[in-house]
């Protein structure tokens, strides 16, 4: 039995990263109306900054995925500046469950696992590619779903799978 796991969560955004990006474009759109009206050289140059620093931010964030790392002592969870640690024995449940995220013109299947301590709780979430999954399964290839050996893995090394 492998003693560490570390597996990257490459389409993992958080409500915080939502709620950033949302209020900055919902910023960027009014200070540009406001500009379109009143122009003024220091407002196009604070709002061509300001855009910069949000492209800045946007590839930075698509860049450096979200990358857990497990072993028998503890699970960290790092994600852009920012990272949590939990110890093993402080995890109380562990969910591992599909869903579907709806679109206008698409779904998506994602897989979401929760980690639930007693002063905090994780969600990991990550997409799945299930045509892939079933082309693999038909050829008799071994299908990987990193979430799902993280979820095996912290079952184990808990005590809560034989």
């Amino acid at each position: 039995m492998d003693s560490k796991i570390e597996i990257t969560l490459k389409s993992h955004m958080s409500f915080l990263n939502k709620a950033i990006t949302y209020s900055a474009l919902f910023v960027l759109f009014i200070w540009f109306m406001i500009l379109y009206l009143n122009f003024s050289a220091g407002g196009l140059i604070s709002f061509l900054l300001f855009l910069g620093a949000f492209i800045l931010y946007q590839y930075i964030l698509n860049k450096r995925p979200t990358v857990v790392t497990a072993d028998s002592e503890k699970l960290v969870y790092k994600q852009l500046f920012s990272s949590k640690e939990f110890l093993l024995t402080d995890i109380d449940r562990i969910s591992c469950e599909p869903y579907v995220v709806n679109g206008r013109y698409h779904s998506e299947q994602r897989i979401r696992v929760m980690v639930y301590t007693r002063e905090d709780e994780l969600e990991l979430s990550d997409h799945v590619d299930t045509n892939a999954v079933l082309n693999d399964t038909l050829e008799e290839k071994e299908t990987d779903i990193p979430l799902i050996r993280l979820y095996r893995f912290l079952m184990k090394q808990t005590g809560r799978w034989e």
